[in-house]
C-alpha cells in the first residue's frame, strides 16, 4: 500500500526501513550469504503471498528449507502448508525417543519411505539410525523434518 501526502507526494515510513534491513540481515545470517535487492524484494513478496507475517521465524523457516532443498520449487501455498505439517510434527515429538518409535510415529504420519532413506536422513542429521537408540529431539526434529519434505514432494509427483 503506497501512502501520498498532501501535494501527491509518495510518502515513506521511516520506521519500516530499519526493520526491513534488520530481518534482511537476519536472513542473509541464516544463509550465510549475502542476497540482492530483488531477491529480498521477491522474497518478502512470497512471504507476504503466502499469508505469513515476514518476521525472523519464518525467515529461518524458509532459509533452512532453502539451504536443505535449494532446487524445490514451492508455490506461497505449498509452503505455507509444509510449514503447517512441519509445525504439527513438532507438536508430535516427545523429548526422547528410540529409533523404533520414530518409525511408528512415521507410520502414523504416514510416511512410509525405505529403509536406506531413513539411514540417509539420519546421517544428514548427523547421527546413525538404531532401532534400540534413544534420540534427542533435536535429531528427530532434523530427520523428521527431511520425511515431511520427501512426503510432500513424493505426494505432489503423484497429482
Amino acid at each position: 500500500m503506497q501512502i501520498f501526502d498532501a501535494r501527491g507526494e509518495k510518502m515513506v515510513c521511516t520506521l519500516q526501513r530499519p526493520v526491513d534491513r534488520e530481518l534482511r540481515q537476519v536472513y542473509e545470517a541464516f544463509i550465510d550469504d549475502r542476497i540482492g535487492d530483488t531477491t529480498w524484494r521477491t522474497l518478502k513478496k512470497f512471504l507476504v503471498k503466502s499469508g505469513l507475517e515476514l518476521n525472523a521465524n519464518n525467515l529461518h523457516e524458509y532459509a533452512t528449507l532453502r539451504k536443505s532443498y535449494p532446487k524445490l520449487s514451492l508455490t506461497p501455498l505449498e509452503f505455507r502448508v509444509l510449514l503447517a505439517a512441519v509445525d504439527n510434527a513438532k507438536n508430535l515429538i516427545p523429548n526422547l525417543i528410540t529409533g523404533e518409535e520414530f518409525i511408528r510415529l512415521l507410520i502414523a504420519q504416514n510416511i512410509r519411505p525405505d529403509i536406506s532413506t531413513i539411514y540417509r536422513w539420519f546421517k544428514q542429521a548427523g547421527s546413525k539410525y538404531n532401532k534400540l537408540t534413544l534420540y534427542s529431539s533435536e535429531v528427530i526434529f532434523a530427520v523428521i523434518y527431511r520425511a515431511i519434505v520427501w512426503k510432500f514432494i513424493s505426494e505432489r509427483k503423484e497429482r
